[in-house]
């Protein structure tokens, strides 16, 4: 495993003043040239996680690793690329000069994809870095993360200020890419239904613990969204859970839908896809069965 989190909790404040949890007893393991999903709503921990496995800070509990090092000691980072969620460049630097520093930073520096990424992101050397919109800081910062070929691609909402064709690029052939090339991938996104194509697993977090954490192919086999006449339930068999418009059943019989089928025949299901997914596990707050549980107890919410 490139990335291993093993119980880890992490805390803001101190007492007697208030504290907020930002992870409680979060386990995480990517292997290489996975991509891994990582969903939750704001405050959710996913930046905190991010900031742990780049060494920015340190956990109360548990243990990390980034390529079998402790990420505290930083000696991970010539092969870790990193997107934070609102990237910043010096004053007055330029594109070009940064792109420098990187490439006379990094070993495996790949001048020719910088090059390539430089032009496909529309991204010019001797514009200030620093005055650039919100999208093309965001691209810059990508191809500064991307080009030195690195083994962990932490990308924390790597598409915010993205038009739409930008998010595509990134979402789609950019995390593909990164997963070819052997590296595995931490991928912080709300935009799901972008990023499913490119997702072997699916994280979500919520008040700073695990939901989910599944393979996306398993994630759609054991899952449909049911449509029933107005008064009906599914059987039990599907483990079904109300969800907004219907049912969402959460373990998929075909035997037993066809059983409802038979005895409703207006009855409908649909695939379900990961945002509709997502949208049910944060609104129940977690799955009773074959997911991992809310754990809700009397502990302090997170952050």
């Amino acid at each position: 495993m490139v990335i291993e989190v093993e119980g880890v909790s992490k805390r803001f404040g101190s007492r007697p003043f208030a504290t907020k949890t930002a992870l409680a007893g979060v386990d995480l393991a990517v292997a290489p040239g996975e991509v891994v999903g990582l969903a939750g709503p704001n405050g959710a921990g996913k930046t905190t996680l991010v900031h742990l496995l780049m060494g920015f800070t340190q956990a109360d509990g548990g243990s990390l690793r980034v390529l079998g090092r402790d990420p505290l000691h930083r000696r991970h980072l010539g092969d870790v690329g990193w997107m934070p969620e609102r990237p910043a460049f010096p004053a007055g630097a330029r594109v070009g000069s940064l792109i420098d520093f990187q490439a006379a930073t990094f070993r495996r520096w790949d001048g020719e994809l910088a090059a390539d990424w430089c032009q496909r992101l529309e991204l010019r050397r001797g514009d200030r870095a620093d005055a650039l919109s919100r999208g093309a800081a965001a691209r810059l910062a990508l191809l500064l993360a991307l080009a030195h070929r690195p083994r962990v691609l932490l990308l924390d909402d790597p598409t915010l200020g993205l038009d739409p064709a930008a998010r595509r690029l990134v979402l789609g052939e950019v995390l593909a890419a990164a997963a070819d090339s052997g590296a595995g991938v931490l991928v912080a996104t709300h935009l799901l239904a972008e990023a499913e194509r490119s997702l072997d697993r699916l994280v979500v977090l919520a008040e700073g613990r695990v939901l989910l954490d599944e393979d996306v192919a398993a994630l759609r086999e054991r899952h449909r969204l049911l449509t029933l006449p107005a008064g009906e339930e599914p059987p039990a068999a599907l483990r079904p859970r109300r969800v907004a418009g219907g049912w969402l059943a959460t373990a998929w019989d075909e035997a037993a839908w066809r059983e409802v089928q038979r005895r409703l025949p207006g009855a409908r299901a649909r695939a379900v896809d990961l945002e509709d997914l997502y949208v049910a596990l944060v609104e129940d707050g977690g799955e009773d069965g074959d997911g991992k549980s809310n754990g809700a107890d009397d502990r302090e919410v997170a952050a």
